[in-house]
C-alpha cells in the first residue's frame, strides 16, 4: 500500500497574510490531528536562496521570487520550481503525491509538476483576479465575455485573459475546489469544465468563542479607552475600496445623528489618508487601529455590539464567520460568499449591492438604518447573534471542513 504525502502550495504574498493564510492554518491543523504527512511550500518568497523551516512542527519550504522581463517569461519560474523541488521532495514509487494548490493562473506549474511526479493535483479557488477587478459584478463579466476582442478595453482584455487562464488551469487539475457555491456556479456558466471533478468545500474555523463576564467586558473596554456605555461598531479587514469602507463611514456619520455615543472601529491596514478624508470632522469618533495581532482582534470581538462587513465583493467572508462565531450580530453586503453565510433577518442582516453608472455601491442610509435597528432592539440583536453562532456551529465549524477534506483526499 502506498504512503500518501500532501504538499500544500501557497504564495508568500499579501493575500497569504489574510484569508488564504487562515485557510492554510485550518488545513494544517486538520492534517496534524489525523497524523497525515504534509509540508507547506511557499512561492515568491523573499531572499535569494531556498529556505527550509520546521518552526510550526512541519516542514516549510520557501522558494524566493524572481522578476522576469518580459512578464511572460514567468513561466520559467514555475518550471524551475518543479526542478528545485526534486531536491527536497525525492521521487518514490511507493508514495502517492498530492499537490494542493491555493492559487490560480499558473498552468506552467501544474504541467511541470506532472512531468516530474506521478501525482494528483487539487486547486482551490480562494479568489479570482477578475472577480476582484469587477467587485463580483457577474453582469459586467458576461458583458465582457460577449464582446468581440476589438471592442474590449485593455482592462477587459486582461480580465478575459485571466478567465481563460483560470479555466485552462482547472482543466489540468484532478479536482477543482471552490470555497463558495457562487464561484462554482459562475465557472460552470462561462466554461465547459468537467462538473464531476468540481466541489464546494466552504471555509471553516476552529471555535474560539469564550463567554465573557460583564465585569471582564468592562475591563477590556477600559483597556481600549472606551466608555462603558459606548456602543461599538466593528469592521475587521483590509481598508480597501472593495470592502465598502466609503459607504460604511458615510453610514456611521448618519448613525451619529441618532446614536451619538457610538464608536466605529476599523481594524486593519490600508490607505488611512483616504479614509481620514472621508471621515472629515467625524474622525474623532472613528478608531483606525492598523493591523492587530490575533489576541487584540479577539478582544475587540468580545466588546463589539455590531459587526459590519460592508464588502462590495467577498469570495467567501471569513471575518463575517468569525463575528458569528463570537455571537456578534452582523451586517453584510449581499454579495458573493457573504450571501451564502448569512440568512437575512435570521443569522444576520444584509444590505443590497447595486450598480450605479458602472460602479458598485451600498446605500449608506440603508446600512445606517440596519445598524440603528440592532442598537435599538436589543432582543432582536440577541436573537440574530444566537442564530448566527448556531449556524456557525452547524455549517462552518472545523470538524465539517475536516471530514470533507479527508473524503476528498481519499477519493483521488
Amino acid at each position: 500500500m502506498k504512503d500518501t504525502k500532501i504538499y500544500i502550495f501557497n504564495s508568500a504574498s499579501r493575500a497569504a497574510q489574510y484569508g488564504i493564510g487562515t485557510y492554510i492554518n485550518q488545513l494544517t491543523s486538520c492534517l496534524n490531528r489525523d497524523h497525515l504527512y504534509f509540508e507547506v511550500i511557499y512561492l515568491h518568497g523573499e531572499g535569494k536562496e531556498v529556505s527550509v523551516s520546521n518552526e510550526k512542527g512541519y516542514r516549510q519550504i520557501t522558494i524566493p521570487d524572481v522578476v522576469y522581463r518580459p512578464a511572460r517569461e514567468s513561466d520559467y519560474y514555475y518550471r524551475n520550481v518543479a526542478y528545485l523541488l526534486e531536491e527536497y521532495i525525492p521521487q518514490d514509487k511507493n508514495v502517492e503525491y498530492i499537490f494542493h494548490l491555493n492559487f490560480m493562473s499558473n498552468t506552467q506549474l501544474v504541467s511541470s509538476l506532472r512531468k516530474r511526479y506521478k501525482c494528483k493535483i487539487i486547486i482551490v479557488s480562494h479568489y479570482t483576479n477578475w472577480s476582484f477587478a469587477l467587485f463580483g459584478d457577474e453582469r459586467k463579466l458576461f458583458s465582457i465575455l460577449n464582446k468581440s476582442s476589438e471592442k474590449r478595453t485593455l482592462a477587459e482584455k486582461q480580465i478575459y485573459k485571466n478567465i481563460k487562464t483560470d479555466i485552462k488551469m482547472i482543466k489540468k487539475c484532478d479536482r477543482f475546489i471552490c470555497v463558495a457555491q457562487h464561484t462554482l456556479d459562475t465557472f460552470l456558466k462561462i466554461s465547459d469544465i468537467d462538473k464531476s471533478k468540481c466541489l464546494v468545500i466552504s471555509n471553516a474555523l476552529k471555535d474560539e468563542y469564550k463567554e465573557i463576564k460583564p465585569g471582564d467586558k468592562l475591563a477590556v473596554k477600559a483597556k481600549w479607552n472606551l466608555h462603558n456605555e459606548t456602543k461599538i461598531i466593528l469592521f475587521v479587514g483590509r481598508l480597501d475600496e472593495s470592502k465598502g469602507i466609503e459607504f460604511l463611514i458615510q453610514a456611521f456619520k448618519n448613525l451619529l445623528n441618532t446614536k451619538p455615543d457610538t464608536r466605529l472601529i476599523l481594524a486593519g491596514d490600508g490607505n488611512y489618508n483616504r479614509w481620514f478624508k472621508e471621515a472629515g470632522r467625524y474622525s474623532t469618533k472613528i478608531t483606525f487601529t492598523g493591523r492587530l495581532d490575533r489576541k487584540e482582534i479577539l478582544e475587540l470581538y468580545q466588546i463589539a455590539d455590531i459587526g459590519v462587513m460592508s464588502s462590495l465583493h467577498e469570495e467567501f467572508g471569513l471575518v463575517a464567520l468569525e463575528m458569528m462565531m463570537h455571537k456578534i450580530p452582523t451586517i453584510v453586503g449581499n454579495t458573493g460568499g457573504l450571501s451564502e453565510i448569512i440568512e437575512d433577518n435570521i443569522t444576520g442582516l444584509k444590505v443590497p449591492i447595486k450598480t450605479v453608472n458602472g460602479k458598485r455601491k451600498i446605500s449608506p442610509q440603508l446600512l445606517s438604518n440596519k445598524m440603528e435597528l440592532l442598537l435599538e432592539n436589543e432582543s432582536f440583536a440577541l436573537e440574530i447573534a444566537k442564530n448566527g453562532r448556531n449556524r456557525f456551529l452547524e455549517k462552518y465549524e472545523l470538524s465539517s471542513f475536516r471530514d470533507k477534506l479527508l473524503t476528498l483526499y481519499k477519493s483521488l
